[in-house]
């Protein structure tokens, strides 16, 4: 039914343009020869002998020469002077093609026949095709009228490109209420000037008074680059005056013209972060991963199930995901196999703690490249449980890092986090060592091992962004730690490619950190989040400070001190060269915190803590917290 809908504007296209070759043709001949019956004397006895052969040979000329100028691939409802245009080229060719004709085969046909005939259809084709544009501007102006009342008042901002398609589509669609009333760009020379006739009346300083004064209901950003500045201002601007805002901002928005509804999202809290995300080589990505058995653990977690996600679109060979929790296996088995063959992955239950499952999977699939994503992560939870943050992230790596070398992978990367760099908490400390284990093993092996160091992730499990919507959900108040409190910020695809390239470009050794940008007060993100959910901070929800959390420090850092951080060939991605540590010596302090892990105190282990990473500060003292601008 659907194939017989989508084809039906063709056939009544093909059936129009049959009637407008024999109108056009035999009124050719008509107005040429007269109308009288002594002028049907003078017409040619070709035509008078095969008027219905002759008609049909034009009409298959002329359909052939539209088809070439892709006349019925048009979009009829937005159909515009490039598609008269189209309609004129095949319509001149076609007139080309018939003096041709007549040249070959001796007809005698006047030329003034042919104008005649070239000049009607191209009325008829341009009737038949603006027709439906006209049926259906005429259609949102009657409903626009219709739903007087009910239609929303739009201030688009942007008057670009992007502004003017935009104008079309919410005049043109019947079922987006919305009128646009006015303009604002940032770019002078436009103001007092009109765009589809809806005028631009200034710049961003004129937001406030245009919302008031010609009662907008909704700002629409029409820009494929906003920056966060201008973002969070009108986000600002149009929450105090009860006004919401969208955006339209891309140009694959503009390829959206059958979808029928025009497509607008709100403001995405990314875009208010500002953060750019990293382009990737996909070339080098590519080539690294093709063909290639690569094992994942935490293969479901944040960064884990993304990294998977884009292994298999860039055709790995299999993909091993490996995690603890059985539920998340599942739920992400129901997503990949909607994509990709159940031959491409494997999905598997264990632990990194199981060194014998572990050496079972390397004996079974002999991973090339291998992705370390699983840990223990949260801060708070891990202060609470500071055995279990060793036994994991320590004793769970070095495990994986073994069977990595047993197997003879030729890869191993490590997901590390910023809070490995002078920790002032557990889990930070042994992120810390796990990098240790990494860089101590690479010259060891002929595998490469490497570390990704990470900021705060968006949208990821435990993330403040996720653990603020349920507070405003409820109507408040959102906790703040500190007033002061800064963080780096990136989002899960981009954390999954820093990833990825890392693995293309290691040698052994690295630790690869990202020019995350400027760090994100925690107070600001809370407040912007506030806003996009429609409300005003400390009037609608208020905001709570709390104090800090065991293990927590103002400002997170890059790199540490004695690390030598060079560039890489991609601009955002950076190298710590590792320092130096006596092998044996690390070696002995590593099994002593284990042995403190499993059996001992752990006031002890905290000590064998101290001695791997002199610089873990368990007190958390905020001298230590100065902002890194390294990078």
């Amino acid at each position: 039914m659907k194939k017989i809908t989508k084809s039906l504007p063709v056939v009544l296209l093909l059936l129009w343009d049959w009637l407008s070759v024999y109108f056009a043709v035999t009124a050719g001949f008509r107005l040429r020869f007269g109308m009288s019956q002594y002028a049907l004397r003078l017409i040619p006895d070709f035509y008078l002998d095969n008027q219905f052969l002759f008609i049909l040979l034009c009409y298959f000329v002329y359909v052939f020469l539209n088809i070439l100028f892709d006349g019925y691939a048009g979009i009829l409802k937005r159909a515009g002077i490039g598609d008269l245009l189209r309609g004129l080229g095949s319509v001149m060719c076609y007139a080309v093609a018939l003096i041709c004709f007549d040249r070959l085969l001796q007809l005698g046909l006047p030329i003034e026949v042919i104008i005649i005939t070239s000049l009607l259809l191209f009325l008829f084709w341009s009737a038949g095709r603006m027709s439906v544009r006209v049926y259906h501007s005429f259609r949102a102006r009657l409903n626009r009228m219709r739903y007087r009342k009910e239609m929303k008042r739009v201030l688009i901002y942007g008057a670009g490109e992007l502004g003017s398609y935009l104008i079309h589509k919410l005049r043109s669609s019947p079922d987006d209420r919305m009128v646009p009333v006015a303009l604002l760009d940032d770019n002078s020379d436009l103001w007092g000037k009109k765009l589809e006739g809806v005028p631009v009346i200034g710049g961003r300083q004129t937001l406030e008074t245009a919302l008031k004064e010609r009662s907008i209901d909704e700002v629409l950003v029409s820009m494929t680059h906003a920056d966060r500045a201008l973002l969070r201002e009108v986000v600002t601007i149009c929450r105090k005056k009860g006004c919401s805002v969208r955006r339209f901002g891309t140009l694959d928005d503009m390829g959206q013209e059958n979808l029928g509804r025009i497509s607008i999202t709100p403001i995405d809290l990314r875009e208010l972060l500002g953060r750019s995300v990293v382009e990737l080589d996909m070339d080098k990505v590519r080539s690294f991963v093709s063909g290639q058995t690569v094992l994942v653990t935490g293969g479901v977690g944040s960064i884990g199930s993304e990294i998977s996600r884009q292994l298999l679109r860039f055709g790995a060979g299999k993909v091993i995901l490996f995690d603890i929790h059985e539920n998340g296996l599942f739920a992400f088995d129901n997503e990949l196999k909607k994509t990709y063959s159940p031959d491409r992955y494997e999905l598997i239950v264990g632990s990194v703690r199981d060194k014998l499952r572990l050496k079972e999977i390397f004996d079974r699939y002999h991973p090339s490249i291998v992705f370390h994503a699983a840990a223990h992560k949260h801060v708070p939870m891990m202060e609470l449980n500071p055995r279990e943050a060793i036994k994991n992230n320590v004793m769970g790596t070095a495990n994986v890092a073994q069977a990595a070398i047993i197997g003879k992978a030729k890869k191993f990367i490590l997901i590390s986090t910023d809070k490995a760099v002078n920790p002032t908490n557990i889990m930070g400390a042994s992120k810390r060592i796990a990098e240790l284990i990494i860089q101590m093993m690479d010259p060891m092996s002929d595998t490469s091992f490497a570390a990704v160091r990470f900021g705060n992730v968006l949208g990821s499990n435990g993330s403040v962004v996720p653990f603020f919507q349920k507070q405003i959900e409820s109507g408040g108040p959102v906790t703040v730690t500190h007033p002061d409190m800064k963080r780096y910020f990136m989002t899960i695809p981009e954390a999954a490619q820093l990833v990825l390239e890392a693995g293309a470009m290691a040698d052994g050794g690295e630790i690869f950190v990202l020019d995350m940008g400027e760090p994100v007060k925690i107070y600001d993100l809370a407040c912007d989040m506030i806003r996009l959910s429609g409300y005003e901070p400390e009037v609608d929800i208020p905001i709570q400070f709390i104090g800090l959390r065991p293990g927590e420090k103002l400002f997170e850092e890059i790199s540490l001190k004695d690390e030598d951080v060079t560039k890489t060939s991609n601009n955002k991605i950076f190298i710590c060269k590792p320092i130096e540590n006596d092998p044996t010596l690390l070696c002995k302090r590593i099994k002593a915190l284990e042995e403190q892990a499993v059996e001992g105190s752990e006031l002890d282990m905290f000590d064998k803590v101290k001695d791997l990473v002199p610089t873990f500060d368990h007190n958390g003292k905020e001298e230590n917290g100065k902002e890194d601008k390294a990078i």
